[in-house]
C-alpha cells in the first residue's frame, strides 16, 4: 500500500457514505439506469439540486458511475461493490467519524467520554445496511425453523431487524432495547412509516439496566425468542460474561431459542492490501475505546459455561462474524 491509496480511499470512504446518506445508492435498486435530471432538477431545492451534482461529478471521476450519451448513470462493478458495503462505510465515517478524528484530544477530567463522539444512530443504521446486504437472509432461514410469538432484540439500532422480523412472521411481536436516544428516535420513526406500533415497542436503556427493570419483568416473562446482534462484546466487557449471560437465562426464563452473533478478534497481525472490509475497522475503534475483543473460542466457552447448549454455527458473510443459535 502507499501513502496516495490511503488519502484517496479516505476520501472516497467519505463520498460513499454521503451516496448512501443521500438516497443516491438507493435510487439503483430498482433501476439499472438512473437519469441525471431526476437528481439534479429541483426546483424547490437548488442546493440540493448542487450537492447531487457534485456527488455525481466526483463519483464519475472515482470510477463509481458511468454516463451515457442520454445523460443516464450506470454502476460500474466498484460502484456496485461500494453500494453492497455501504453498511460499512456507514458505520466508519457516519457512527465513529468524529471519535476517529478526536479521541486523542479526549479529556476524561473535563467529563469527555469516548461515547460522546459516536453517533448512535450512524451505527445502528450501518449495521442494519451491513446485515440485510450480507446476513440477513441466512439469519431469516434460521428464525424459520423457530416457533417464534415474541420476541426481544437487545441492542435493536432502528428497530430495522424487528420490523423485518415481524414482517416476515405473521403474529410476532417484538420489544427492543438499545442504549443509544438517537437510534430509538430513528427506530419509533421506523416502526410509525412501517405501521408496526402494535406489535413493536422499544425502550431507550442500557441493555444490562432493563434486563433488572422490574417494569419490564412482565414482557420479558413472555418472551420465547432472545436475538442480539454485534452488541455481546459491549456486554462482555461491562461484566463477566458467564454472569451476563446466566443473567439473560434468568430474564428471559420461557425463551427457547437465543441468537447471538457477534464480530470477533482477528488473527491478522499485519493490515495489507487482501485485507477484508471491517476486520481492522473494528479493531481500531474498540482498541481505542478500550473495549476489549474476544476470540470465537473465548464465546463458545462461555456460552457453555452459562448452560447454554450449541445447536448451531453460521459464518454469516463478514469477516470473522458469526451467528450462534443457543438453546
Amino acid at each position: 500500500m502507499q501513502a496516495s491509496s490511503i488519502f484517496n480511499g479516505y476520501i472516497g470512504s467519505h463520498l460513499c457514505y454521503h451516496l448512501g446518506k443521500s438516497g443516491i445508492f438507493d435510487l439503483f435498486n430498482d433501476a439499472e439506469k438512473i437519469d441525471i435530471k431526476t437528481l439534479t432538477d429541483n426546483k424547490n431545492n437548488e442546493q440540493k439540486s448542487s450537492l447531487f451534482k457534485s456527488l455525481i461529478d466526483y463519483s464519475l471521476k472515482f470510477g463509481l458511475f458511468e454516463q451515457d450519451q442520454h445523460e443516464k448513470l450506470s454502476l460500474t462493478t466498484l460502484g456496485k461493490d461500494l453500494k453492497k458495503n455501504v453498511g460499512f462505510f456507514t458505520w466508519a465515517v457516519g457512527g465513529y467519524g468524529d471519535f476517529i478524528k478526536n479521541f486523542t484530544s479526549i479529556n476524561p477530567d473535563n467529563g469527555e467520554s469516548f461515547y460522546s463522539m459516536v453517533d448512535g444512530g450512524d451505527v445502528a443504521l450501518g449495521s442494519r445496511q451491513a446485515n440485510r446486504a450480507f446476513m440477513w437472509d441466512t439469519v431469516v432461514a434460521e428464525f424459520d425453523q423457530q416457533d417464534i410469538k415474541n420476541i426481544v432484540d437487545l441492542g435493536s439500532g432502528n428497530a430495522g431487524a424487528l420490523i423485518n422480523v415481524c414482517k416476515v412472521f405473521d403474529g410476532v411481536n417484538g420489544i427492543g432495547i438499545d442504549i443509544s436516544s438517537k437510534a430509538i428516535v430513528e427506530a419509533n420513526e421506523n416502526i410509525l412509516n412501517n405501521d408496526m406500533q402494535q406489535r413493536i415497542t422499544v425502550h431507550n436503556q442500557n441493555v444490562l439496566d432493563a434486563i433488572d427493570d422490574p417494569a419490564l419483568g412482565e414482557k420479558f416473562d413472555q418472551v420465547d425468542t432472545v436475538m442480539s446482534f454485534m452488541m455481546m462484546h459491549d456486554l462482555f466487557n461491562a461484566q463477566d460474561p458467564v454472569k451476563v449471560l446466566r443473567k439473560l437465562r434468568t430474564t428471559f426464563p420461557n425463551a427457547n431459542t437465543f441468537f447471538i452473533a457477534d464480530t470477533f478478534l482477528s488473527d491478522e497481525q499485519q493490515l495489507d492490501a487482501d485485507t477484508p472490509i471491517f476486520s481492522y475497522g473494528f479493531e481500531y475503534v474498540h482498541h481505542f475505546m478500550n473495549i476489549k475483543l474476544f476470540n470465537k473460542e473465548d464465546y463458545e466457552q462461555y456460552f457453555v459455561e452459562a448452560g447454554f447448549e450449541i445447536t448451531k454455527v453460521k459464518y454469516l458473510n463478514v469477516p470473522n462474524t458469526y451467528l450462534y443459535v443457543l438453546k
